[in-house]
């Protein structure tokens, strides 16, 4: 093996000198200056498109991507890491150490001793490739970089801190290091040129794509004037939202952390996308990211929980690039295809004779061009066969195609989301994300209509529907009319008992009145026979229902069976819990009454003296209060409380189902005060109750106790 001398570091006092010196001053305008100036009159050579696979022999090989043609295939040494190409090389961590490769022969070119650091990452261009190594982490981390130049080494620097994965750009080299810094070096002389500290994020990776020059990790900056700044606010910047992504991957593998494996899931499990931008900006060519997990590949918009379209690859995917245009696929049986983004279809394929576990793109500036194959399927079908796709390994992209699904506002995915609920032969995640999403449609109604008619009929061959997220789904679309279908579900033997309590939660929240007969006498029914905690959670629900539908009824019908000798104690339990809730509030209210009966006459005999002095003017006026209506009416509590409307609809929109509606029971006294106040949904309580008690109602001439039911709508 080849021996490569070693360039002990030397400490630079400030300005320019040796790499990486503690007072090099960064951020330094002139400096960050003179590296765009060379960037600009720089332009970046177009590199050859080519892929580096490595099998499971293990083998390297590289392949044109513009013929298709594998260019070389060579025997590798029980590969550590996938293959890294940097400028005219490929390297591979092996059991000599980093084998650094001709990218157009395969010749081998030099071997750098590993010193057991982990490859950190290569980069290059022209003649000029750099790589590092590295044990990553914080106090007591070892690091290595080395810069070749036409396959000879040129520099070899240790260095006491983390490396990140470096580049070469213009002839000057972009090394990341320590998790904020970002060292820009002459190629050529291996001397420090300028320094950029970011602050408030990470900085792993430095690469180049097209003429600019990008650093980042969680997010992506362009190397502009505009990085003196030191944080993302004031450079061109740009960082996806961040979503729940089947398999959690990174924006970008953190090169300070071991690299993975050539059999490491993570090349089957990424995000990939291509920066691009102009003057002080920063974005994602085509405005996309892609979610690669395995045979799926999801275009998603960055920057909204939006999805453009979703390909389903035949075989599993184990490296990908993006163009301007769309994203270059290869997967495990050596095939490769380019996708476009307007089409989301296969236009262009190739294949060697190889079984990759790990390829390397290096699409250069070129965008295979062809004819999308197969059939133009609308973004509501892509989704729907993605959430049908039978391959055990794929539940989390069946789970994020089903909620991408949920976005589009077709109604005909209702009718979708009830199919994938109800299918027993799914995985019971897929299925649960279904119901999930199907509670929260807002649109298909007559779908949810049309399924809570269907019951579970032996003869005619039917099974019972969905009915708990059915339910919920005729909550949010406020289908009172569903409250019939609920009921016969309700009465219904077949309906399944983890069903029974969000169908009754619906029909409280519907305020279905004509329910409420029926829901007794379920409770009645059934009470004794509740002998597990889904029936105990049933019968709970069962009486909240009953008392918030018809109240005194209900309270007669609690005080006989929570004495029922018959019922689990749990169950008297939980029936006496709502029980001693209403009446608890019943004489809140009465002794709210009493008090505030007590507190008027005390007012109205010191008012009596008062009065005895008040001129003709004020006189007329108290005569003129005296003029009360004889009860307070539904029209008169909605004018009261026109007054913080808006209010109370922001306590509806910001509710997390986004309620369309909630129903408030008031109870005044004579006097116009309030004496208690009950919202359902119970969860909206907290943020209607202030709202509507810091208003004044009017009184009542008889001086009498009123209960009103109000219904706001958003």
């Amino acid at each position: 093996m080849r021996k490569l001398a070693l360039l002990l570091l030397v400490v630079a006092c400030g300005g320019s000198g040796s790499a990486f010196g503690p007072t090099y001053p960064d951020n330094q305008a002139s400096a960050i200056d003179q590296v765009t100036a060379r960037l600009r009159a720089n332009p970046a050579p177009d590199p050859a498109p080519v892929a580096v696979g490595l099998t499971a022999e293990p083998q390297l090989y590289a392949v044109d991507l513009t013929s298709g043609a594998q260019r070389w295939k060579v025997a590798a040494e029980h590969p550590a890491s996938g293959p890294q190409i940097g400028g005219p090389l490929v390297f591979l961590h092996e059991t000599r150490g980093v084998v650094a490769r001709d990218l157009a022969t395969g010749a081998e070119r030099f071997v750098v001793e590993d010193d057991a650091l982990h490859l950190a990452g290569a980069g290059g261009e022209g003649e000029w490739s750099a790589m590092a190594l590295t044990t990553g982490g914080g106090v007591g981390a070892q690091s290595k970089l080395v810069i070749a130049r036409g396959g000879r080494v040129q520099h070899e620097l240790s260095v006491p801190f983390a490396l990140g994965a470096p580049t070469v750009a213009a002839g000057m080299v972009f090394v990341p290091w320590a998790t904020q810094n970002l060292s820009v070096l002459d190629a050529s002389s291996g001397d420090e040129i300028a320094r950029v500290r970011i602050t408030d994020t990470p900085v792993a990776r430095a690469f180049r794509v097209g003429d600019d020059l990008y650093f980042g990790q969680r997010g992506v900056f362009r190397f502009t004037s505009s990085v003196v700044s030191g944080t993302r606010a004031d450079s061109a910047y740009f960082e996806p939202m961040d979503r729940e992504i089947p398999g959690d991957p990174a924006l970008m593998i953190d090169p300070y952390r071991p690299a993975p494996g050539p059999d490491s899931a993570v090349h089957h499990i990424r995000f990939v996308w291509r920066p691009g931008g102009e003057g002080e900006t920063m974005r994602f060519a085509d405005d996309t990211v892609y979610a690669v997990f395995y045979r799926f590949v999801f275009a998603l918009d960055p920057e909204a929980d939006a999805v453009r379209w979703v390909y389903q690859h035949p075989q599993d995917i184990v490296g990908a690039a993006a163009h301007q245009g769309g994203i270059t696929l290869a997967d495990q049986t050596g095939g490769f295809a380019f996708v476009g983004i307007e089409s989301g279809r296969r236009e262009w394929s190739a294949s060697v004779d190889a079984a990759p576990t790990v390829v390397e793109v290096r699409p250069g500036a070129h965008v295979p061009r062809g004819t999308p194959e197969g059939p133009a399927l609308s973004l509501h079908d892509q989704l729907v066969a993605a959430a049908q796709n039978t391959d055990s390994r794929l539940v989390p992209a069946r789970k994020l195609a089903i909620h991408m699904l949920n976005s589009l506002e077709d109604p005909d995915v209702t009718g979708q989301l009830i199919v994938l609920c109800e299918d027993r032969r799914s995985p019971a995640p897929v299925r649960m994300e279904a119901c999930a999403r199907l509670a929260e449609r807002t649109t298909g109604k007559e779908q949810v209509l049309a399924a809570l008619e269907r019951h579970e009929r032996f003869l005619e061959g039917t099974v019972a529907p969905p009915v708990g997220p059915l339910a919920r789904a005729a909550v949010a679309m406020e289908a009172r009319e569903a409250a019939p279908a609920l009921v016969a579900h309700l009465n219904d033997p077949a309906t399944a008992d983890d069903q029974l309590t969000p169908l009754l939660q619906a029909l409280r929240e519907l305020e279905a009145t004509d329910a409420a007969e029926s829901v007794r006498a379920f409770l009645a029914l059934y009470h004794s026979e509740a002998r597990d905690e889904t029936l105990f959670g049933v019968m709970e629900a069962a009486a909240q229902t009953a008392v918030a539908l018809e109240p005194e009824p209900a309270a007669e019908l609690l005080e006989r069976l929570v004495e029922d000798p018959l019922a689990a104690a749990p169950v008297r339990g939980k029936l006496r819990e709502v029980l001693d809730a209403y009446r608890a509030a019943q004489a809140e209210a009465e002794a709210e009454t009493a008090a505030e009966a007590a507190e008027a006459e005390e007012e109205a005999s010191e008012g009596e003296a008062d009065d005895a002095d008040a001129d003709d003017e004020d006189a007329e006026a108290e005569e003129a209060q005296l003029v009360i209506p004889e009860e307070v009416t539904l029209p008169m509590v909605e004018r009261a409380l026109e007054a913080v409307r808006p209010e109370m609809t922001r306590c509806l929109g910001e509710h997390e189902r986004r309620m369309r509606s909630a129903r408030i029971v008031l109870v005044l006294a004579g006097d116009g005060s309030i004496q208690l106040v009950s919202v359902v949904p119970a969860d909206l309580q907290r943020c209607l109750e202030p709202l509507v008690r810091s208003v004044e109602f009017p009184a009542n001439s008889r001086n009498t106790r009123q209960q009103l039911t109000y219904t706001f709508r958003r």
